[in-house]
């Protein structure tokens, strides 16, 4: 009789833990429960209700199974480089043209972070850096073609910068990523260009040197005839005082004389 008790007891419960294990397992499958790292937003998106306006912050959420997707972002600081020759840029460098026509290749890094996962996912999608490098690219040729090759070879080089920065900056923040700088290094010029900028350089620095050498010997010659004309104006007024007073010449020979003129004289 027990027995018989003990088996009637199993065939009650037996089919309800079977649906439990069963549920759990479907659960499980589902993977109801998602892990956020440090550095990380996750994305949520369900059938029916769209994309979650909010991105799960970093720690362990629960998410409905089987009719959720989600999709984690990195939000921490990103760079997007042009460069030959590195595997972990995104491409080689860039080569744009000046205003007067003069090709320029350049190493350029964009740094930035995601700030609004929901809407880079919704605007730009998972693989967002495709989305991002043509815009990034065509600011860069557009600025550039406002410079000529010289300014951009001497000075004006972070203007140039400074303009791009600017310029992505307001065009990502539509995306919800925020820029954080722009950096544009190793600039490179076509060879006969730089050549021509060089020869002109040392062209000025002589023709400089030159117009120093002949104000410094104007200014030697207008020395030396500032005291000529002392000296002339010493010698005119000499020469009056011999014209206005003829004693004087007979001081002055006393004073070149001496006591010889007096014996001169009485000879």
């Amino acid at each position: 009789m027990r027995a018989e008790g003990w088996e009637r007891r199993v065939g009650r419960w037996l089919p309800k833990a079977t649906l439990a294990g069963a549920v759990l397992i479907l659960v499980a499958m589902g993977r109801p429960l998602r892990l956020v790292g440090n550095g990380e937003n996750m994305v949520v998106f369900t059938w029916g209700g769209g994309v979650s306006p909010m991105a799960l912050q970093p720690g362990l959420h629960w998410v409905p199974p089987f009719v959720s997707r989600t999709v984690t972002f990195d939000v921490k600081t990103q760079a997007l480089t042009w460069k030959d020759n590195d595997p972990t840029a995104y491409a080689p460098r860039l080569v744009a043209l000046s205003q007067d026509g003069q090709q320029i290749a350049a190493e350029a890094t964009l740094q930035f972070r995601i700030v609004d996962a929901p809407k880079v996912y919704t605007q730009l999608g998972e693989n967002y850096l495709d989305r991002i490098a043509p815009i990034v690219r065509s600011v860069i040729l557009n600025e550039t073609s406002g410079f000529s090759a010289q300014s951009l070879y001497s000075t004006e080089r972070p203007l140039l910068q400074g303009q791009i920065r600017e310029r992505v900056a307001l065009l990502l923040k539509e995306y919800g990523i925020e820029v954080l700088d722009f950096l544009l290094r190793d600039v490179d010029f076509d060879p006969d260009f730089v050549a021509a900028i060089e020869a002109k350089t040392i062209a000025e620095n002589q023709l400089a040197q030159k117009q120093f050498e002949i104000e410094q010997a104007r200014q030697d010659a207008r020395a030396i005839i500032s005291q000529a004309e002392a000296e002339a104006g010493q010698l005119r007024a000499k020469a009056q005082a011999l014209t206005q007073n003829p004693q004087y010449l007979e001081v002055v020979k006393a004073a070149v004389l001496g006591s010889r003129l007096e014996t001169l004289i009485t000879k």
